[in-house]
């Protein structure tokens, strides 16, 4: 008989709101019996991730819970403030102070929500 090596995936689990950890199981099989112990792997898939080549189930899964809305809320989550150019309206003062700091822009806490935006737009702009 031929040896041969069978992975699939053989766990998912939705671990908080932005991850799917995928546990992946590798078996020596020799004529239908698993010879040996099973090994097993895990990866983490995020908003962030590029699922394309993930397993069909996983894809599935990454599909209906990572819509634009929890992307960027995972954003958030990752960075501190949006993605995209700063706005007033979709921005806090603690958001854009963030975003400067993140980026090396001076401010002072005498700065105002408007100031603050001024120079975000310009590193933003850059």
């Amino acid at each position: 008989m031929a040896l041969e090596k069978k992975v699939e995936v053989d766990k998912v689990e939705l671990v908080g709101d932005y991850s799917i950890q995928v546990r992946t199981a590798t078996k020596v099989m020799d004529g239908g019996s698993q010879i040996g112990s099973t090994s097993y792997h895990r990866h983490v898939v995020h908003p962030s991730s590029n699922w394309e080549n993930e397993d069909a189930k996983v894809k599935k899964i990454a599909d209906a819970l990572f819509d634009a809305d929890c992307k960027e809320a995972y954003f958030v989550s990752q960075n501190g403030y949006p993605s995209g150019e700063p706005s007033d309206a979709k921005w806090t003062e603690a958001q854009l102070k963030k975003y400067l700091s993140v980026n090396s822009v001076a401010w002072t806490e005498e700065h105002t929500k408007a100031q603050l935006l001024t120079k975000a737009k310009a590193k933003f702009g850059e």
